[in-house]
C-alpha cells in the first residue's frame, strides 16, 4: 500500500469516527433541546449544523477543502441519525436543505479565511467567526415569544366546478377519496387521503384520513385530522379544527376552514377553499414557505375532490 493509499485510508477511518461521534452528539443535543421543548425552535435547524460544522473546520487538515469535508460529513450525519433518532424521511427531507446550507457557509468562512492567510501575514483570526456567530444569534428563533415571527398563515386555491352551487355544497357533505397529487413534494408528506363527513349541519363532522411513508415507500402511518361544521350559508360554510392525531400536528396546528360559493352559472360554480393554519417549528425564513406550498397542494385537492 502506498503512502497516498494510507492517507486517503486514515482520512476515512477519521471522517468514520468522526461522523459516529457526532451523530451521538446530534442525538443527545436533540434529546436535550426536545427535554426542554426547544426542538421546533431554530436552535435544531441551524445552531445544531453550526456546531457540527465547526468541529468539522477546526479538525479538517490545512491541506484539505472545510467544504468539501463539512458537506460530506453532514450527510453521513443525517443519514445515520434519522434511525437512531426513529425519525421519519420526511424529518430528514426537511433538515437537509438547512443543515447544508448552514453547513457550507461556516465552512465557505473558513476555506477562504485559509486562502487570505496564504496571502497575506497577519489576517484577522476573528473574522473566521463572524457567520458562525451570526448564524448562533439568528439560531435563537422560536425559543422565545419575544425570538419569534408571526405564525398564522392562510393559503387559499379557487376553481371553477360544474354544477350548481346546491350540487356542490351536497357533495362536499358526502365521504369521498382523494385524488393521488402529481407533484413529488405531496406525494413524501403527510396528505389527506379519504374525507368522511357527517352531512352539513351545525355540528356535523368532517374527519380526513392522513397518511405517509416514513420511509418513502414503507413503513405507513396514518392520522386523522377532524374538524365540524360551525356556520353554514347558501354560499358559505365554515369548519372549525377539532383534532388533530397525524403527523402533520407535529409541525402546525390547523385553524378554521372557510369554503365560499360563487354561481357563474345554473350549471357552474366558482368555489374558493380556504384554509388557516399556525406554523409551529422555526426558522420562519425557511419553514414557512414549505408549509404554505404543502398546505396549498392539499388545499387544491381538496377542491378537485368536489368536481
Amino acid at each position: 500500500m502506498t503512502d497516498v493509499e494510507k492517507n486517503k485510508l486514515t482520512e476515512v477511518k477519521w471522517l468514520i469516527v468522526s461522523v459516529i461521534f457526532l451523530s451521538a452528539f446530534t442525538g443527545l443535543g436533540i434529546g436535550l433541546l426536545r427535554d426542554r421543548g426547544l426542538d421546533s425552535s431554530a436552535l435544531l435547524y441551524i445552531g445544531v449544523p453550526v456546531i457540527l460544522a465547526l468541529v468539522f473546520a477546526f479538525t479538517t487538515p490545512a491541506s484539505k477543502s472545510v467544504l468539501g469535508t463539512t458537506l460530506k460529513g453532514i450527510t453521513f450525519v443525517i443519514l445515520i441519525s434519522g434511525p437512531l433518532l426513529q425519525e421519519g424521511f420526511i424529518c430528514m427531507i426537511m433538515a437537509a436543505p438547512i443543515f447544508y446550507i448552514v453547513g457550507a457557509l461556516v465552512a465557505w468562512s473558513f476555506d477562504y479565511y485559509r486562502k487570505k492567510e496564504q496571502r497575506e501575514d497577519k489576517p484577522n483570526k476573528l473574522n473566521v467567526l463572524v457567520i458562525p456567530a451570526l448564524l448562533l444569534a439568528i439560531s435563537v428563533e422560536g425559543t422565545t415569544n419575544e425570538f419569534s415571527f408571526e405564525r398564522n398563515n392562510v393559503v387559499e386555491h379557487t376553481k371553477v366546478i360544474d354544477g350548481s352551487v346546491v350540487e356542490v355544497k351536497d357533495r362536499l357533505g358526502v365521504s369521498r377519496s382523494l385524488a393521488t397529487p402529481n407533484s413529488l413534494f405531496a406525494k413524501l408528506f403527510p396528505r389527506p387521503d379519504v374525507i368522511n363527513a357527517e352531512g352539513l349541519s351545525i355540528g356535523d363532522k368532517h374527519w380526513a384520513e392522513i397518511s405517509y411513508f416514513k420511509w418513502i415507500y414503507w413503513n405507513e402511518k396514518r392520522g386523522i385530522t377532524q374538524f365540524k361544521i360551525i356556520e353554514n350559508q347558501k354560499k358559505y360554510i365554515k369548519l372549525g379544527a377539532v383534532s388533530d392525531s397525524s403527523y402533520i400536528s407535529s409541525y402546525l396546528k390547523w385553524g378554521d376552514t372557510e369554503i365560499f360559493f360563487e354561481p357563474l352559472s345554473d350549471t357552474r360554480t366558482k368555489v374558493t377553499w380556504r384554509v388557516s393554519f399556525k406554523r409551529k417549528i422555526d426558522p420562519a425564513w425557511y419553514v414557512q414557505p414549505l408549509q404554505r406550498y404543502a398546505a396549498g397542494l392539499m388545499t387544491e385537492q381538496l377542491v378537485l375532490s368536489l368536481q
